[in-house]
């Protein structure tokens, strides 16, 4: 069984499509790290409610800047594709903070010094 997703591009719109979205993507990576702290940093905190809060906060500034970015590079290339970038990293991005977020909550941890970590995998 041959894998083809065609969309009835030519080579290099098909080749544009790939380089916009993987920047879409990164650009929502470079964003998450620019305007917040690490997951793992949210994990450690999250057991104080206005911390907690604040990571909020910047994670629907980082959603907002990355969509603005991408929704505009779509825009300006007539190209689906930095949307298809940006809404699966964002959603993966959103997905993570809530998990450490309710993590460090479960956990109770509000400091460096806390044990923390309620444990559990993927």
């Amino acid at each position: 069984m041959a894998f083809n997703l065609d969309l009835a591009l030519d080579q290099k719109s098909r080749e544009l499509s790939a380089v916009l979205f993987i920047q879409a993507s990164t650009n929502a990576m470079d964003v998450f790290s620019a305007l917040n702290s690490s997951p793992w940093t949210a994990e450690s905190f999250a057991g104080d409610q206005a911390k907690r809060d604040a990571c909020m906060e910047y994670v629907r500034h980082s959603l907002a800047v990355t969509a603005l970015y991408c929704w505009a590079s779509a825009a300006i290339a007539h190209n689906i594709w930095p949307i298809i970038g940006w809404a699966l990293a964002a959603v993966y991005m959103y997905w993570l903070y809530t998990r450490a977020l309710a993590r460090g909550q479960a956990s109770g941890s509000t400091s460096w010094n806390d044990a923390g970590y309620s444990g559990g995998g993927f």
